[in-house]
């Protein structure tokens, strides 16, 4: 139900960058201003994708256009920098969706019906993570990842936004946060070609422990130095009638375990989720799922929304909302206490 689209155009830091990506992806050409974009006549929507010190740059002048726009986490480098794209979007009567694709699984969005329906019953406990072990080498570059100006932190202003979008979406947004961030290799390359050694101001692990308003309590942890993890992204769910938990690596399958009063009759069900798009002709919702079709279902659902003339979800105001707990947290970890996500 949706049209075709034609990638028109893309704006890469160099020459060579985006000659590549003309070659490899099909772009019709490049550029590396990224306001030609912007001012183009043939191009009805942008992808926000660039390190997070862009994006207030880019985005100020985007909303101004009418383009539709499609913006990777996170929002912006700090929550000062999210709420004047907020404001600003909102003067404009303008909105964007992020690019939060967790939340496109089968199986968390089976997850989010049982949890709408009050399967669980009162929420006790959660736990959310996301691993890596990409640099678990110190001698891989980290380029603009590595520097606290370009990207607004490591892991916590990185990954750890994914899984805090899915506690505020699947629960509630938190109210407070105890945080501890640390930084295992201060120095790196600076990058493949130029073995210069660099210094390293952004964190290489995070670990919250967060309240919510309900009651329950839990912890989301990010890291990227993680020896022997690969993609390892996770949530757990607790409450008092039932649990479910969920795994990318076992991306087919939401686990589900209902309360008996025996101990012995309880135990974790497999529920086979596949790729169960209900809007999607092909493949079979029986086909086992791969994370590129998580992407294409985030992405189908912008454009569906974008000519539908429908709410973005998740829009710029959940990007704020994810940065005010990662502002929360970098405040916690940096003073050593509990912080409201309300008052920073």
């Amino acid at each position: 139900d949706l049209p075709s689209n034609e990638l028109v155009a893309i704006a890469t830091a160099s020459t060579e960058s985006g000659q590549a990506a003309v070659a490899h992806f099909g772009f019709a050409r490049a550029t590396t201003d990224y306001r030609q974009l912007i001012g183009a006549e043939d191009i009805d929507a942008l992808v926000i994708a660039s390190p997070p010190r862009w994006h207030l740059p880019m985005l100020v002048e985007a909303l101004a256009s009418a383009k539709a726009l499609y913006v990777d986490k996170p929002l912006a480098r700090s929550l000062a920098e999210a709420q004047q794209i907020l404001a600003i979007a909102r003067e404009l009567g303008r909105d964007g969706q992020m690019i939060f694709e967790f939340r496109f699984w089968p199986a968390v969005q089976l997850a989010k019906h049982l949890l709408d329906e009050g399967r669980l019953g009162q929420i006790y406990a959660f736990r959310g993570k996301y691993f890596r072990s990409s640099y678990a080498d110190p001698d891989v570059p980290l380029r603009w990842k590595g520097q606290l100006a370009e990207s607004g932190g490591g892991v916590l202003n990185d990954t750890a936004p994914h899984i805090l979008d899915l506690l505020t979406w699947l629960l509630e947004t938190p109210d407070q946060v105890m945080a501890a961030t640390r930084t295992f290799v201060s120095e790196r390359p600076r990058s493949k070609s130029d073995r210069t050694r660099v210094a390293i101001d952004t964190d290489d692990h995070a670990l919250l422990t967060l309240t919510l308003p309900g009651g329950a309590v839990g912890t989301v942890e990010a890291g990227r130095m993680v020896t022997g993890s690969i993609h390892d992204v996770e949530f757990e769910i607790y409450g008092s009638r039932a649990s479910l938990r969920w795994s990318l690596m076992d991306t087919n399958h939401l686990y589900y375990a209902e309360n008996a009063h025996q101990a012995s009759q309880g135990g974790w069900r497999q529920i086979p989720t596949v790729q169960d798009y209900p809007q999607a002709a092909i493949p079979g919702w029986d086909v086992p799922v791969g994370m590129t079709r998580f992407h294409l279902a985030s992405l189908a659902a912008f454009v569906r929304a974008t000519i539908g003339h429908q709410p973005y979800h998740p829009g710029l105001e959940q990007g704020a909302r994810v940065q005010a707990i990662v502002e929360a947290a970098r405040q916690s970890a940096t003073q050593h206490r509990w912080v409201d996500v309300s008052s920073v």
